[in-house]
């Protein structure tokens, strides 16, 4: 009981934010449950056209609403996937380097990212506050990446760089080249660079890999560990 009162700092904050991931999951799961009943209300509707006056509903207009809430659905879960996944994680030390354009990747902030990049500033967490005051001459844009730093050091940040930040980079981009082993990892629900392994490796010849291809690949994983993946 006193080892509860003596939690440090960094426990409480993670302890707050699965609860908000949590919060999360219980506000989609709802939303979910709400327009998968809308849906099946309207398809009822729509296949009972047959029996009523064609004059009583637009039944082009509910096909539409039909899809649009179909596609809503499937982007309400994907995000339902992606809080989940994150909440899964087992080894929060994991992080990897986050690449500046992904930090700043609206086009306001091009000259920022050039000029970070020209001063050897490529990763997010090679920032700090000094750097930030020091290159950013525009005010507003200044004030807004600070703002932005400080969520981030507080690992509040967009969804798609959390897990970039956690998994890695994504294995489409890192082995774009390798369409049939993109398609294999895909198989195997391995999407990002964090999820792959030498295990994994090893088996790929049960996948039809030649020994040379499968060492081509481990080695890009291996480089790309060593220039992104943060040793604590």
């Amino acid at each position: 009981m006193i080892s509860g009162l003596f939690k440090n700092k960094k426990f409480i904050e993670a302890e707050k934010n699965q609860k908000l991931l949590e919060n999360e999951i219980k506000k989609l799961s709802l939303e979910l449950v709400r327009k998968d009943g809308f849906l099946k209300c309207k398809n009822d509707l729509f296949i009972s056209k047959e029996n009523m006056s064609k004059n009583t509903f637009d039944w082009e207009k509910m096909g539409d609403d039909l899809k649009k809430y179909h596609e809503e659905n499937l982007l309400l879960k994907k995000d339902l996937e992606k809080i989940t996944e994150l909440l899964n994680i087992r080894d929060s030390n994991i992080r990897y380097l986050i690449k500046i354009n992904k930090f700043l990747f609206e086009v306001r902030f091009s000259e920022e990212v050039k000029n970070f990049k020209l001063n050897n500033i490529n990763y997010v967490q090679q920032l700090n506050h000094e750097c930030i005051q020091k290159m950013v001459r525009d005010e507003k844009l200044r004030d807004e990446i600070l703002k932005r730093y400080n969520n981030f050091k507080k690992d509040i940040m967009l969804w798609d760089l959390k897990t970039n930040l956690i998994k890695g980079e994504k294995i489409t981009v890192i082995y774009s080249k390798f369409r049939k082993f993109i398609n294999v990892l895909n198989e195997k629900s391995i999407n990002y660079m964090g999820d792959l392994n030498i295990e994994i490796f090893n088996n790929l010849s049960k996948d039809g890999f030649k020994i040379e291809e499968i060492n081509s690949f481990k080695a890009m994983f291996e480089e790309y560990n060593r220039e992104h993946l943060i040793k604590n």
